[in-house]
């Protein structure tokens, strides 16, 4: 496959600040009441849950921006182990150690607590509750630490397919996660076939993360260029608000996850409108802050009413969304990115990638 060079503006601002959207809208399936809401809000809030889809179908895209043709050695490996350790731990390690105080059952249960720390306690079956010990989001990032040991296999090899047969792939991973129901899969998810009880659950996740690699390596190959206007990216994103205000079947997992693929490849070659009012400076900081507003949001919440608590838990409940984010911005500023250049200080610099 012949790649095109980096256009201006290659590093997908736009699509940084959608991260923010994607992790607000987990934020709100964790945190908004939804009594007498109407039907279709309700039902936009209950699919909240499937965001998780589309950071991992992110992933996939941005990794494969950021390293394609750089992962043919292993110094070039040793560099993506590095970049991705100061990308997640810092701020993941932080995320334990604000729901230390509160945790229960961490001295009771310490392979648990080593598992979670390794950033293994995902890696059994679907239905196993070890994924939500300690801080139940740090599920997602023990799935995205699998993701990180498989890449520098599947990039050097989904590389060398020509266009037609990333297309090919492209739908392939797309049917099989729809048919599956992926995208609505998690520790406690649905699950689309009886085989599929025993599975690793990052196993059962990657065919998301593929299909990022793929609509990222079709980005570089421009041949996603036919959908640079902004009409493309409006219906890729109306597609996806009709399937998850739709119904809250299990199976709506599938169409959002297709939305979800879609809305990724549409901004990302946008030149338009689109790409403009997603890139003011203001909704990128959000972008960049969106993990720690993720890994952060069960702990700060779980403060809440510790610090808030009798006649003033009102004022917890009403602050905990603002207060979360400006948390968030806080800690992208003062620790995640510091955190992030320290670690990654023995980079070669020709070799560190415009993303992470």
């Amino acid at each position: 496959m012949e790649l095109k060079p980096s256009p201006a503006g290659s590093n997908l601002t736009q699509l940084t600040s959608l991260r923010f959207f994607a992790a607000v809208y987990v934020l709100a399936f964790h945190s908004v009441d939804i009594n007498g809401a109407p039907h279709l809000i309700a039902n936009l809030v209950k699919n909240g849950y499937l965001g998780v889809s589309f950071f991992f179908l992110l992933s996939g895209f941005i990794l494969t921006h950021s390293y394609v043709g750089r992962m043919s050695h292993w110094d070039d490996v040793r560099r993506f182990a590095v970049a991705r350790f100061a990308r997640i731990y810092p701020v993941y390690l932080l995320a334990l150690a604000v729901a230390l105080p509160l945790a229960k059952g961490l001295f009771d249960y310490p392979l648990a607590s080593l598992a979670t720390l390794g950033l293994i306690q995902a890696w059994g079956a679907p239905a196993s509750l070890l994924a939500f010990f300690w801080n139940p989001a740090g599920w997602t990032l023990s799935v995205e630490f699998f993701f990180y040991l498989m890449f520098p296999l599947l990039l050097p090899l989904l590389s060398r397919l020509t266009t037609a047969a990333l297309w090919v792939g492209l739908a392939a991973a797309v049917s099989i996660f729809a048919v599956m129901c992926l995208p609505g899969l998690g520790p406690t998810g649905y699950l689309g076939f009886s085989w599929m009880a025993p599975m690793p659950l990052p196993l059962l996740r990657l065919p998301e993360f593929i299909t990022g690699i793929i609509c990222a390596l079709l980005f570089r190959a421009g041949a996603l260029d036919r959908f640079r206007g902004d009409l493309a990216a409006i219906l890729a994103a109306a597609f996806t608000v009709v399937s998850l205000v739709a119904t809250t079947a299990a199976t709506i997992a599938s169409f959002a996850g297709i939305g979800f693929v879609a809305l990724i490849a549409t901004c990302a070659v946008n030149q338009g409108m689109v790409r403009r009012a997603l890139s003011h400076k203001p909704l990128v900081l959000l972008g960049n802050a969106s993990y720690a507003l993720y890994i952060l949001q069960i702990p700060v919440r779980k403060w809440m009413p510790v610090i808030f608590s009798g006649e003033w838990d009102w004022i917890g409940r009403l602050l905990y969304q603002p207060l979360l984010i400006i948390i968030s911005v806080a800690f992208f500023i003062l620790l995640e990115e510091p955190a992030r250049r320290f670690l990654r200080g023995s980079i070669p610099k020709r070799a560190s990638p415009s993303i992470a």
